[in-house]
């Protein structure tokens, strides 16, 4: 199914996130390259950024470093130096791609990563730019991704003011829609390969859950309905525990489609996705009562 769904995706036109872009410079493959440092060479890295804090490629590199080799620099020395770096992005670079990393967020608790209080800085820092009203769109996005697990309310919020801001920019309609995804399904955690790894239970049937499915129902954006839709599918039936569950999902993906191809009936992809999505649900109930 992956192959087919970045196909739908690819099919249907939809943009992915820019920081995904060509053209764009990678923190990802700077973080990849501090998660091979060794001690002495993130020491020396720490040693420079203290002469010049404005070097994000070796910030870049030590958020490897901690993020990967977490128990091998010692677990107080690494939560600190992690949580300095980060606080440091979120109040002077709020809008560099590599705030919005996922190396750069912080976790309440949950796994060996966990920091409490440096996610309470993060928050105060994070909620007082929000609430200035002057940070660029890129910024919100980062915000977004920041609290997209642990506070979806406080993301969406984010990302809705980044939509206002840049209307044409369907950056926003596709993250709206994959925050949607993971609000309906009630994912709260995600793995290092950006697969769900927890789902709260509660969430899926409490207030967030409700407005996700609100605001597909109101939107006109293709963009959106669709990234909502490839998600419930993909993930919603790797998650559901049995062939019932999986083909609820697949139904709610269909509602979503048939809505899109109301909203944009110019597309041409509508039709395969819809063909594709009924084509597996028939693979779950292949004798349906009559």
């Amino acid at each position: 199914m992956s192959r087919c769904f970045f196909a739908l995706l690819f099919l249907l036109h939809l943009p992915l996130p820019a920081a995904q872009l060509a053209g764009y410079v990678r923190p990802e493959q700077l973080v990849e390259q501090g998660a091979k440092l060794g001690p002495a060479a993130a020491q020396d890295l720490e040693t420079a950024l203290e002469g010049n804090p404005e070097d994000l490629a070796a910030r870049a590199k030590l958020l490897g470093y901690y993020y990967y080799q977490w128990m091998k620099p010692g677990e107080a020395a690494a939560k600190a130096a992690r949580r300095r770096h980060i606080l440091w992005l979120i109040e002077h670079h709020p809008e560099a791609p590599l705030a919005g990393l996922s190396e750069a967020t912080l976790d309440q608790g949950g796994n060996a990563l966990a920091d409490e209080e440096g996610y309470a800085e993060a928050r105060k820092l994070w909620l007082a730019r929000l609430n200035s009203g002057s940070g660029p769109p890129a910024a919100l996005g980062n915000l977004a991704k920041f609290f997209q697990m642990t506070d979806k309310e406080l993301a969406e919020k984010a990302l809705l003011a980044a939509h206002a801001a840049q209307p044409q920019n369907t950056e926003w309609d596709w993250r709206l829609g994959y925050l949607y995804a993971m609000g309906i399904l009630g994912v709260d955690a995600l793995g290092l390969n950006g697969q769900p790894t927890s789902v709260d239970l509660v969430a899926r049937a409490g207030p967030f859950a409700e407005r996700s499915r609100q605001a597909l129902r109101d939107t006109s954006s293709g963009t959106m309905l669709s990234v909502a839709a490839s998600y419930l599918w993909r993930y919603g039936t790797m998650l559901s525990t049995s062939d019932q569950a999986k083909a609820e999902v697949v139904d709610d993906a269909i509602q979503l489609i048939q809505h899109a191809k109301k909203a944009e009936p110019a597309n041409p992809g509508w039709t395969q996705f819809l063909a594709q999505l009924e084509a597996y649900k028939r693979v779950l109930s292949p004798n349906p009562a009559k």
